[in-house]
Order: structure tokens, then C-alpha cells, then sequence
């Protein structure tokens, strides 16, 4: 007995712990409304009762060490406002900025501040505001995610004043936000975990200063933001946004090749949106006969080697605020599954131990999509009613558990129901485990939305009605230390397993992986950081089929010129597809991504090896080549082109013949005219499909949620005659328009 309760105490001790980081207290005054004018100039008056905070901390490259330069951080706040002034010191020459649209990623090319609240003090995100020296504005969410590929939201948005300004000894920027903005507990008196920070550049070498220690290798990143923001007696009003749209569209197509274009009437469409506070922690959002229209095109993937769908990023506003909660490795729930909605409601609610998001929608157009062992299926059909419940509950600091539902039900029969758990546990101060339990209870509806004869485990791909279940699992150690980086994960997919309002391209897998690295900062010039792993893959099905045996030697390195490349050898001893075996499948890949000054950025990746002819009847060995070549040229301080190519081929073993060939050319060039007003041009060509577009836009934004854009397509296809084809003749053609204004009370 005295075991087992000694063994509770041990598991109590580790989910209810907290392992704290230094904090200091700032308690700031208090101003009148008028005091402050949002130009970008700190001066003496404006501020004078203003608390400062110094970034004491470069803690990139520097591990902690004394910054070289000088950063002062003011703040103050009034009744419905919080007021923060950078002064970061520099020589003027040194400073890179451009004027960028909202949210633009390119930012983190240029210097900019960083404003970090964590407003519940509970370490499950933090709420990011960036501004560069011209005031141009990206705001986030970095949330505890599973992978570092999920750790920032950008889709976040808070609705605040910026104005920035180069001077003679650096840069000041002022910021305004509205509490109104914020999402933060109920209560007129609040203790914010906060930091400031700056991102700079010296000798082309990124630095980042903070306003607190930073632990490198704690696997919890926003745990570290503790320093604590005191405000006392601020206002809390509750907000009701209406959100009105008027768009229209004119297309024109031709049948036959010599036809003239014929044009359609104007397709006039209007809807409206509504969001409303609840309270401080909970917003109901709806939305009717939404315009979900593309304004940035989807960048067009090569999929010719694909036996799967491919998952595109959700660009609609709608979909992305509040959804961070419901990422899953699993890919249980897949925003864009929910394809055309003409009503849909959401409630998002926040408190200190809980948060809730509940969506519904009426679907016009279902997508279906079906995994199999080594290919998925996908279709769309009719109309359906998705509704969607998350909610997490926080045990401690370190530990939280959630639950997920998921429901689709299809207008004439079936319907795909999904639930489970899942858990987040920070074990010590370098380890943490998580963990993914999805089942699905399934019944196919009675359509031809897809087209296969193909058969999975004794149900058949045509859609007719047939019951099925399955189940998921998922969970991952990690853990980081100064010098080593380790994980273990396990991935099992029952061979019925299936997420109607997710995205799980296949199933009938138990795979498991086994990741070590040894990482080191030499904080030199030449080798800012040096990371050697090794990764290593084994896949069963379920009927304990040997699927896969790979092994990856993965080589990454920091360098001159703002540069990180990394290089992989991924070597399949084993791989079996469509029940055949192949062996010896070697690739060679390399990363490279550069920012050596303000002016040039470039992304290239490149691979080479041995790689299966997925699409073909009987898939064989071939050679691979792929690259995708993306640069960024920074031509003034508001205009940038970007040109690529992404180029694909896989050509046979004993002849010159290919199974395919072809590339993807994109041009884009934007001139931002201020931070809200923009005018940008992409075309693209498409070799494997012999399609050339051109999107010209104009676009005014002045908050997240007031838009304006007119713009059109021009496509010419090679449909009607290969032989006549030109990038310059007209198919088909489209004239759009759109004005959404935020209308507040």
C-alpha cells in the first residue's frame, strides 16, 4: 500500500508541478486617452510617466549574453488602452525595413519589435505583435503545438494602431492596442505574463534580443514568458461586429478554339457576418453566404507522383480564427473539408482551466475522401451538416487533456462521426509526452462520387452504404537538451479508419520512429548552430505486412549570410507498395534558405535519387530529380518580385524515356503603396497541365477585417488543340470585386 500511494504522489508531482522560469513584476501608470498620438515618435512629454523596460538579453546567437545595442521599452495604459514605445538603437544604415501589407511573412527579413502576452498565464499560447521601423503590422499566436511546423498562427489577428519611424540613432515604434482586442480572463484588475523583444542583424547574422532569460533547450517555449504586466481599473467593453459583403463576378469562356469569349451576366453576391462577446472569455461568430473567394492564389503543388491528396493551408478568415485548438497530428479535423458553407455558426470561449470551440455548418458541396494503405480517394458530393466540439481542459502549467467530436451528416444518408482524447504533459523541464485517441463510427451514403472499383479489407470504394469503424493513435517523447535532441513516436491507423471532417490520406499502419541528434552553438560567424541526427522508420500494417524499413542521416547547419542549410540522406532498405517489394531506394535532399540582406532571400530545395512511379499500373524504379528555386528580390523599400520554379522529373532506370517531366514557373510582383494599400500581379505555368494564368489584384486593407479587392483571372488552356496552343490566347477569362467594412458597436 505504502507503493502504490508513494507511485500517485510521484504521477501527482508531475502533472501538477509547474516548473517556473524568473519573473519580475512591472506595474505601469496610468494616462488619459488623448495624451498619446500614434506617430512613431517617442517623445519626452507624450511618455513622461511611462514605465521603461530594457532587453537586459540576446538570447540568439548569444546564449543570455549582454546585447551590443541598446533597446528601451515604455509603456502606459488608460481605461480602454495599453501603450508600448520601442526605441531600438542602431545606426540608421543598418536597419532593414520595407513597407509590407498585414501579416506579411516577409517581415522577419526586416528588424522589428515583438510585443509577447500570454493574458491567462497558463503557458498555452501567447499572443505575438510585430511591428518593423515603418509600422507595418503581423500578429500571431504561438501555441504548445506538436511539431515546430505548427507553432505559429498567423491567422490571429488583433485590431491595433501602429506607427514606426527611423531616427537619427535607430528606430522607434508606437503601439496602441485596444483591450477591447485582446482576449483576456473577466475582471476590471488583470496580471498579464509578458516579454518584449527585438529581431536585428549584424554582419548579416540574425540576433534577438528579450526582455528575459530564454532556456534554449526547454521543449516548452511559452512557458518562459513570465514577467508580469499589473493593470488596475481598465474598462471591458463587449463587442458586436457586423461584417456586410457585396462581390461580383463576371466570367467569359469559349467552347471551341476559334469561338469569341461569351460573357455572363454579373453574378452579384451579398452576405453578412456577425460576432458578438458573449462575455470577456467567450465570441459567437456567425456568418451567412459566405465569400470565401481566393484573393492570393493557392500555390499550385506538383501532385503527378502523388497516390494521394494533397492538404492545401486555409487562407479564409473564417476558418482560421480560434482553429488552432483543434490542430492535430492525427489530422483528424481539416478546416478545409468544410468546403462551400451558406450558414455557419462558432463559439470560441477562453477561460483560465478551460477552452471551448464549438463550429457548425451547412456544406453546399461535401468533400469525401477515403484512405487506403498506399492510396486515398477523393470526391464531392452533396449537401451535408458538420458539426465540430473541442474543448481542453488544463490540469496545471505543464499538463492539459482535451476531448474532440466530430460529426458529418449527408442530406441523403451516411454519415462519418469521429471522437477522442488528447493530452499534453511537460514530464520535467527538457521532456514532455502528448498523446492522440481517435474512433470513428461510419456509414457510407449511397452516391457516385467516386469512381473506383477498388476494394479496402472487404469494403469496396464505391460508395453504397456500407457501416465500418475504426481507430487512431498517436504519441510522441520528446526531449531537448542543450546538446541532445531526441524523440520517439508512434503512429497506429486501424485499416477502417476514417475522418470525415479531417484529413487522413492513408490507414492500415503502425509505424513508429525513433529520432536522436546532437546539437551544438558554436555562436561563430561561420557556424552559428550545427545539428547531425539520425532518423529511423518502421511500418506494419495490421496484418503484421512488413510496409517500410528507412533510415535518414540528417545534417543541419547556421551559417554565413543568414543562412541554414540542411541535408538529408533518406534510404528505404525496405519499401512495399500496392502488395510489391522494392528495395534500395536512396534520396539525397537539400534545404537551403538565405536572407543576406534585406534585398535577396531565396528558398531552394533539391533532391536526387531513386524514386517508384506511384501512378503507374505497375509501379517501377526510377530516377529522380526535383528542385524548387524561390527567390525573393526586394527592389525598393515597396516593391518585390518574387519568381520560382518548381521543376519535377522521374525518368527510367535503362532508357532515356521519363515517366513524367515538367515544371511550374510563377512570377509575382507587389508594389505596397502603405501598409494598408497594395497592388500585386502572379501568372504561372504549368507544363504538366499546359495551363498559364494571370491574377492581377488591388487590395485595401485597414484592419484585419475591412477588405476591398478588385482583380480577375486570364487562363489559356491547351484543351481544344495542342498543336495551336499559346500562353497569349484567351480561354477563359474573370472580372471579381469584393468590399467587406467592419462595422462596430
Amino acid at each position: 500500500m505504502k507503493k502504490l500511494f508513494h507511485r500517485i504522489h510521484i504521477v501527482s508531482i508531475i502533472l501538477f508541478s509547474s516548473f517556473n522560469y524568473s519573473q519580475e513584476k512591472f506595474i505601469p501608470n496610468k494616462n488619459n486617452e488623448t495624451q498619446i498620438l500614434i506617430d512613431g515618435i517617442i517623445s519626452e512629454k507624450e511618455w513622461e510617466n511611462a514605465i521603461s523596460v530594457d532587453l537586459d538579453y540576446e538570447v540568439n546567437p548569444g546564449n543570455n549574453i549582454i546585447p551590443k545595442e541598446k533597446t528601451k521599452v515604455y509603456v502606459l495604459y488608460s481605461d480602454t488602452h495599453l501603450y508600448v514605445g520601442f526605441h531600438a538603437f542602431s545606426k540608421p544604415e543598418n536597419i532593414r525595413a520595407s513597407v509590407r501589407s498585414r501579416d506579411d511573412l516577409g517581415m522577419i527579413s526586416d528588424d522589428f519589435v515583438v510585443i509577447a502576452f500570454d493574458t491567462y498565464g497558463d503557458s498555452r499560447n501567447n499572443y505575438l505583435l510585430l511591428s518593423n521601423a515603418f509600422g507595418s503590422q503581423l500578429d500571431a499566436r504561438a501555441i504548445n503545438a506538436l511539431t515546430d511546423e505548427d507553432r505559429y498562427d498567423i491567422n490571429f489577428n488583433v485590431d491595433h494602431e501602429t506607427s514606426g519611424t527611423i531616427v537619427s540613432d535607430g528606430y522607434q515604434v508606437e503601439f496602441k492596442i485596444p483591450f477591447a482586442s485582446l482576449p483576456f480572463p473577466n475582471g476590471n484588475n488583470q496580471e498579464w505574463n509578458f516579454n518584449f523583444r527585438r529581431n536585428t542583424f549584424r554582419e548579416g547574422i540574425p540576433i534577438e534580443l528579450r526582455s528575459q532569460k530564454y532556456d534554449r533547450t526547454a521543449p516548452c517555449q511559452i512557458c518562459q514568458t513570465t514577467d508580469k504586466l499589473i493593470l488596475s481599473d481598465i474598462k471591458i467593453d463587449k463587442r458586436v461586429e457586423f461584417l456586410p459583403y457585396l462581390a461580383g463576378n463576371i466570367t467569359g469562356s469559349k467552347s471551341n478554339l476559334f469561338d469569341e469569349i461569351k460573357y455572363q451576366k454579373l453574378q452579384p453576391n451579398f452576405g453578412l457576418g456577425l460576432n458578438v462577446d458573449l462575455n470577456k472569455n467567450s465570441t459567437l461568430e456567425v456568418t451567412l453566404n459566405p465569400d470565401f473567394s481566393q484573393v492570393e492564389a493557392d500555390v499550385t503543388q506538383i501532385d503527378i507522383n502523388s497516390a494521394v491528396a494533397l492538404e492545401y493551408p486555409e487562407r479564409r478568415p473564417y476558418f482560421n480564427r480560434g482553429t488552432d485548438i483543434v490542430q492535430y497530428v492525427s489530422g483528424a479535423f481539416y478546416s478545409r473539408s468544410i468546403n462551400n458553407p451558406l450558414i455557419s455558426t462558432k463559439l470560441i470561449s477562453q477561460g483560465k482551466k478551460e477552452r471551448l470551440f464549438f463550429l457548425t455548418a451547412l456544406d453546399q458541396n461535401s468533400i469525401y475522401q477515403i484512405a487506403g494503405e498506399d492510396r486515398s480517394y477523393l470526391g464531392e458530393g452533396e449537401e451535408s451538416f458538420v458539426n465540430v466540439l473541442r474543448y481542453q481542459r488544463l490540469l496545471s502549467k505543464n499538463a492539459r487533456l482535451g476531448f474532440l467530436s466530430t460529426n458529418r451528416y449527408y442530406k441523403n444518408g451516411g454519415y462519418g462521426n469521429l471522437f477522442g482524447t488528447d493530452g499534453w504533459f511537460l514530464l520535467s523541464k527538457n521532456l514532455r509526452f502528448t498523446y492522440e485517441l481517435f474512433l470513428n463510427l461510419n456509414k457510407e451514403p449511397v452516391a457516385d462520387w467516386i469512381e473506383s472499383e477498388d476494394n479496402i479489407f472487404g469494403r469496396s470504394v464505391v460508395l453504397d452504404n456500407q457501416n465500418f469503424n475504426g481507430k487512431s493513435l498517436y504519441f510522441q517523447l520528446y526531449r531537448n537538451t542543450q546538446k541532445w535532441r531526441s524523440y520517439l513516436t508512434y503512429r497506429d491507423f486501424s485499416p477502417n479508419f476514417q475522418a470525415d471532417v479531417g484529413f487522413v490520406v492513408k490507414n492500415n499502419r503502425r509505424w513508429a520512429t525513433l529520432y536522436h541528434a546532437y546539437q551544438v552553438f558554436p555562436n561563430k560567424p561561420a557556424l552559428q548552430f550545427l545539428s547531425f541526427g539520425t532518423k529511423a522508420d518502421v511500418l506494419y500494417t495490421y496484418q503484421d505486412y512488413l510496409k517500410t524499413i528507412s533510415v535518414d542521416a540528417i545534417l543541419s547547419v547556421k551559417t554565413l549570410f543568414n543562412t541554414e542549410i540542411t541535408y538529408t540522406l533518406d534510404f528505404d532498405a525496405f519499401k512495399n507498395f500496392l502488395g510489391r517489394d522494392y528495395r534500395n531506394l536512396e534520396s539525397n535532399r537539400f534545404v537551403i534558405r538565405s536572407s543576406p540582406s534585406e534585398s535577396f532571400a531565396l528558398n531552394l530545395n533539391f533532391t536526387v535519387g531513386r524514386e517508384l512511379a506511384f501512378n503507374e499500373a505497375i509501379p517501377e524504379k526510377g530516377k529522380e530529380l526535383t528542385f524548387n528555386f524561390i527567390p525573393l528580390i526586394q527592389l525598393s523599400n515597396k516593391l518585390r518580385i518574387s519568381p520560382s520554379i518548381r521543376y519535377a522529373r522521374l525518368k527510367y532506370l535503362d532508357s532515356d524515356n521519363f515517366y513524367y517531366n515538367g515544371s511550374i514557373s510563377r512570377f509575382s510582383i507587389r508594389y505596397q503603396f502603405n501598409n494598408f494599400f497594395n497592388i500585386r500581379i502572379i501568372s504561372e505555368y504549368n507544363t504538366f497541365s499546359e495551363r498559364f494564368f494571370i491574377q492581377p489584384l488591388i487590395q485595401w486593407n485597414p484592419n484585419p477585417s475591412t477588405v476591398f479587392y478588385i482583380g480577375g483571372n486570364q487562363n489559356s488552356l491547351s484543351e481544344f488543340n495542342d498543336d495551336m496552343y499559346s500562353l497569349f490566347r484567351v480561354d477563359q477569362t474573370q472580372l471579381f470585386l469584393k468590399f467587406q467594412y467592419l462595422l462596430g458597436i
